[in-house]
């Protein structure tokens, strides 16, 4: 468990997870905060502050937020006239809010068939990871709607199959933080809605 102290932001204090620490220093001007492992080191970064004197014009900040990677992920399961499967990844991505990437595809794995939407899912998350390695982004914010995809990953969950098991170690071995987001899917967040449509239109090939 992490705690994530906040000592310049809407709320000054101690959050229990990245969603409440997030709502803190989301497009706050100088937003400071760090994540420490015990609660302990939270208090002393807190406390560090008031007991240093910066002068105005050089008050430096312990750690600001330059930029906001968020990740949307989907995936897409159509069954055909014929009884067969066709399966796709729709990804999002925006900096501070703005779009700066989208793509889309169906190139799974044929021995992750079997896995239906969620095999798209975990490809999505994938090729996010790939995206942002090529442009050096170390964090960012994944929003998902199956558990699995955190849990996995986390070791909550088993990974009994070859498939997740490869997608736990990739995103372990990455050397990206990844934050984890869980959406209700189908609830009418924009940002859901259209990588839902990419991983439609993924999986029809369009």
């Amino acid at each position: 468990m992490k705690f994530y102290a906040v000592r310049r932001g809407r709320t000054i204090g101690i959050f229990e997870s990245w969603d409440a620490c997030r709502a803190q220093v989301h497009h706050f001007p100088g937003a400071e905060y760090k994540a420490f492992p015990n609660r302990e080191e939270a208090e002393a970064f807190l406390s560090s502050r008031s007991r240093s004197q910066p002068t105005p014009k050089k008050r430096v900040a312990a750690v600001t937020l330059p930029s906001i990677i968020e990740v949307w992920v989907d995936g897409s399961c159509i069954l055909q006239d014929d009884g067969s499967l066709r399966l796709g990844w729709g990804v999002l991505v925006k900096k501070n809010g703005v779009e700066v990437h989208r793509d889309k595809g169906n190139d799974i794995p044929q021995a992750a068939m079997n896995h239906r939407n969620v095999a798209g899912e975990i490809l999505a998350i994938l090729k996010a990871i790939k995206w942002c390695q090529s442009q050096g982004i170390t964090e960012m914010t994944i929003y998902f709607d199956y558990q699995g995809l955190e849990s996995w990953v986390s070791g909550a969950w088993r990974t009994r199959l070859p498939f997740t098991q490869a997608y736990a170690q990739a995103v372990n071995e990455s050397g990206i933080t990844i934050h984890w987001i869980k959406v209700k899917a189908h609830s009418g967040n924009p940002e859901n809605d259209l990588v839902d449509k990419l991983a439609k239109e993924g999986a029809q090939g369009n």
